[in-house]
């Protein structure tokens, strides 16, 4: 017979955790919207805050609220094609930290617990704005999913936006502040994330068909040009006449948004630019192929 004091507890009314394939792309996209999050509000609110992924579980609704931040705020967000529903948590000292670092006014110490002012709750709009655009763009696939900050909920803990039983991925992400470190929480559905592709049933890839393996090695060894494209603008031939030195070009390419890569005119990735020691690099985001 077992020891009593050796066996574990099993809760089985809580969700089954995301495995597999699942995890490995809720994971993906989770890393990569963090990363393009920090940069964003890196230029709303400075350099001295940094983003770091910390976990991914699963749990019920009901359980998942009862330990959302009081007092805090949250970006309802409407995600993919079906617009489901997705809350992200903030406790109101991590708030209204951004929000001082935003106006140049944080101390040396947390700032003093209080309520937002109209105006702060503006700034607050925008940095929730911002997790909406991360997301978007960090999807891993050529075409951004769609999301959009909706609302933003004051109290959520109080929130009845999920189910009381309905089963939630919950994503937390660490904080680095000058005046120390938090986490917010990032609430979704599992039935939702199984709308938009991220489950357990993956399509296996496409088996290769038979081939030699020197012919393949001798396909494998063409080379191949890959053009990275930073935007486009359209000139009339008298303006681009008139070019000369020093001008610049608007481009059709927004600040932030992933740039293209196309082999022989065809879109195969977005990406970021980077540097490689003294060359110009590319680090690819998502691939046509995925």
């Amino acid at each position: 017979m077992s020891n009593p004091e050796t066996l574990t507890s099993i809760d089985f009314s809580a969700p089954r955790r995301l495995a597999g394939t699942a995890n490995r792309a809720l994971s993906s996209w989770n890393a990569t919207a963090t990363s393009m999050l920090q940069e964003y509000w890196q230029s709303l609110a400075g350099t001295r805050i940094t983003l770091q992924p910390a976990r991914i579980d699963s749990s019920v609704a009901q359980k998942a609220q009862q330990a959302l931040p009081d007092p805090g705020y949250a970006a309802l967000l409407k995600i993919g094609p079906d617009r489901f529903d997705g809350m992200v948590a903030f406790s109101n000292r991590i708030v209204l930290t951004l929000v001082s670092e935003m106006l140049g006014t944080l101390g040396d110490t947390w700032p003093e617990q209080r309520p937002l002012t109209a105006a702060e709750l503006s700034l607050v709009e925008l940095l929730f704005g911002e997790i909406a655009r991360a997301l978007s763009q960090g999807w891993p696939e050529v075409t951004p999913l769609p999301v959009e900050m909706d609302q933003v909920i004051v109290r959520p803990l109080r929130s009845r936006i999920f189910q009381p039983r309905e089963n939630l991925v919950r994503i937390v992400v660490v904080v680095t502040t000058a005046v120390g470190e938090e986490t917010f929480v990032m609430l979704m559905p599992q039935a939702g994330l199984e709308s938009i592709g991220i489950n357990e049933t993956a399509v296996p890839a496409a088996s290769e068909q038979n081939a030699s393996p020197q012919m393949r090695a001798l396909a494998e060894s063409l080379p191949v040009a890959m053009t990275v494209g930073l935007g486009k603008a359209t000139l009339t031939l008298g303006e681009m006449n008139r070019l000369a030195v020093g001008d610049t070009l608007v481009l059709d390419q927004s600040a932030g948004s992933p740039l293209e890569a196309r082999i022989a005119g065809r879109l195969q990735w977005l990406g970021f630019p980077c540097r490689l020691g003294q060359r110009q690099g590319f680090r690819i985001l998502a691939s046509r192929k995925d």
